[in-house]
């Protein structure tokens, strides 16, 4: 089978952006039949700056995606903003189903604050893919209107060097983070 930490981006990449897609969409059906009744703002999926979180030691900005990738550890960072929604009602759609559809077991759920006060959720998941074993984290922080997206992934062979360095990283997170532009 297929060795190199490239590859296995590769893979993780399309694991994420496929889950991501699942995941929107299970979240908005959810959303629409609460009440058919009542007003419902669909939450809009956006770019999120990369510069709201510090990445771990050895990660790079992707060229392939919107985040962070560590080629030697075939590691991934997948960054989006939710606007229109807050991870509170995020929350909602995270059930034992949207684990076990997406064929992920579920680790760990724990509210966490970042240094700078920012609230969320994370969950630490792990799945199989090509008979390799992953670790995959599912963060959202953020506040009433909108709620940043993180999609952590690594091979599982790799945990005790990248995941306390993960953790680190989800700490950083700032949705206001401080431009160059205007110094």
């Amino acid at each position: 089978m297929f060795k190199s930490p490239l590859h296995n981006v590769f893979l993780i990449s399309v694991f994420c952006l496929s889950s991501a897609v699942y995941a929107q969409t299970d979240s908005i059906k959810t959303q629409e039949t609460i009440d058919d009744s009542a007003e419902v703002v669909i939450p809009k999926q956006v770019l999120a700056d990369i510069k709201m979180i510090t990445p771990p030691e050895g990660f790079v900005v992707s060229d392939r995606f919107n985040g962070y990738i560590h080629y030697q550890a075939g590691a991934a960072i997948i960054m989006s903003m939710l606007e229109n929604t807050n991870f509170i009602n995020i929350e909602k759609g995270m059930t034992e189903d949207f684990f076990r559809s997406n064929q992920l077991v579920l680790i760990e759920k724990r509210n966490f604050e970042a240094d700078n006060g920012t609230k969320g959720l994370i969950y630490k998941s792990t799945f199989v893919l090509s008979g390799k074993d992953y670790v995959r984290y599912f963060v959202y922080a953020g506040d009433l209107n909108r709620t940043l997206w993180l999609a952590i992934t690594y091979p599982k062979a790799v945990e005790a060097l990248v995941d306390s360095e993960i953790l680190k990283s989800i700490q950083s997170i700032n949705l206001k983070p401080i431009s160059n532009e205007h110094k």
